[in-house]
């Protein structure tokens, strides 16, 4: 949701994926916890399957051009992964964190 797992509090990211070094509210130190390449991974996988209603309609109900069909499902594609990706990566930091993973 964006927020720190541990306090629920303070917001996780200070921008768009760049995660905040230190809670300000209960003082744990998210600096060294790093989700590297699973989110991007994961919202690729997710939006696929989130993209197969919108492929089964452009490509069989409407009667649209083929370079229309393409860039419809393109520019829709990015569009949810540009939604849930910051989502994705906030699971997978609290995920790591919960787990007692290594971070360093």
């Amino acid at each position: 949701m964006g927020s720190c797992p541990k306090c629920g509090k303070s917001r996780l990211f200070k921008s768009y994926l760049k995660q905040i070094e230190m809670c300000q509210k209960c003082g744990i130190k998210w600096v060294n916890v790093r989700a590297d390449d699973g989110p991007a991974w994961a919202s690729m996988l997710v939006s696929g399957h989130l993209l197969a209603p919108f492929f089964y309609l452009i490509t069989f109900r409407l009667n649209m051009p083929d370079w229309l069909r393409t860039l419809s499902l393109v520019v829709i594609g990015v569009v949810i992964c540009l939604i849930i990706l910051p989502r994705i990566k906030g699971f997978f930091i609290a995920l790591i964190w919960s787990t007692d993973a290594p971070t360093s």
